[in-house]
């Protein structure tokens, strides 16, 4: 099978290869083998070839946390009828099995059906982005009608789902991102309001729409500056939601400053949950989509053979929404 592989640490473009002949495996215990239709890319899967992402698989492996395709084959334990079935979710990619190859591995539970109407492109920007804003949003940082979210990143893929979940529950939002094109992609997913932080101070701008409050919810998948900047724009008893650092950095908060506005400080991230819970965010944010309130903006659909310049793409910045790999077909 074809299958991009990283080999050794390093920037993407240098450590990612093409193996035309790449090793086939068998799904274990639990697990499914999926014939790969479109592979879902985002910052972690730079970071990953750099060795700087927490879930860093050991060498060698093949990137991508999330895919769709059909199952060809199932591990033990697992229902033979799923064999056929077309599926979306996370992959295997801590065990070196990722989405950028023509097979994956995903474990059986979180291997949700694709609905009739999504294309597999769809399908595999759909799991991560949106579980990420669901956990993070609905069950970390308890989002009600009531709140004013402040999104960082909001054109990248973490941000614009949160910004089209956070408005399909009810509730303000005010994204930030950088340049005109960007705010303006920003402004057609729903935002209430967009800063641009390449013209405007998120500090003061956020106070000013909030009229001195500030945001009772911050999601921040940036870190660096402008984490500092959202932390400072946190409403009293306020919850800044620690999604990842892509600015490379993370945000410079001490603890004490929490003190006294009562922030809470809340690490959020879509792993360790039961697939009970993950189940319960996939229908509600599969009830959202099919209502019209989310949308998968895969505006940055690449071939398979052209993987590298998928991730350069995301490391240069210029993502707005998903970036998605095309594998069938290719």
């Amino acid at each position: 099978m074809r299958a991009w592989i990283v080999h050794q640490f390093g920037p993407p473009a240098e450590v990612l290869q093409l193996d035309e002949q790449a090793p086939d495996f068998s799904p274990g215990e639990g697990q499914v083998k999926v014939q790969v239709e479109a592979a879902g890319l985002g910052l972690p899967d730079v970071f990953m070839c750099a060795d700087n992402y927490p879930l860093t698989p050991a060498l060698p492996f093949t990137p991508s946390q999330e895919a769709a395709g059909k199952v060809v084959a199932v591990g033990a334990g697992v229902d033979p009828a799923l064999l056929g079935t077309r599926v979306l979710g996370p992959t295997l990619f801590r065990d070196g099995r990722g989405g950028l190859a023509e097979f994956c591995l995903m474990h059986a539970q979180a291997a949700f059906p694709i609905p009739g109407a999504m294309t597999g492109e769809e399908a595999a920007g759909f799991f991560i982005p949106f579980q990420t804003a669901w956990i993070s949003l609905v069950r970390r940082g308890q989002l009600t009608a009531a709140d004013t979210v402040l999104v960082l990143g909001a054109s990248g893929s973490s941000g614009c789902a949160a910004v089209q979940l956070a408005r399909a529950r009810g509730a303000r939002v005010i994204a930030v991102a950088g340049g005109p094109r960007k705010t303006a992609f920003c402004q057609g997913l729903g935002a209430d309001a967009v800063i641009d932080h390449r013209a405007q101070d998120i500090t003061s701008t956020t106070l000013e729409l909030t009229d001195g409050k500030g945001a009772s919810v911050v999601y921040d998948p940036v870190g660096g500056k402008a984490g500092r900047a959202a932390f400072k724009a946190t409403a009293f008893e306020g919850r800044f939601l620690v999604i990842g650092y892509a600015s490379g950095e993370w945000p410079d908060i001490k603890l004490p400053e929490t003190l006294p506005r009562n922030i809470s400080l809340v690490g959020a991230m879509p792993v360790g949950f039961s697939p009970q819970l993950l189940r319960q965010a996939h229908d509600e944010l599969l009830e959202h989509w099919q209502q019209g309130q989310l949308q998968v903006a895969n505006n940055q659909v690449f071939a398979f053979e052209d993987a590298v310049g998928a991730i350069e793409h995301i490391a240069g910045g210029r993502v707005e929404g998903k970036v998605v790999v095309r594998v069938a077909g290719s």
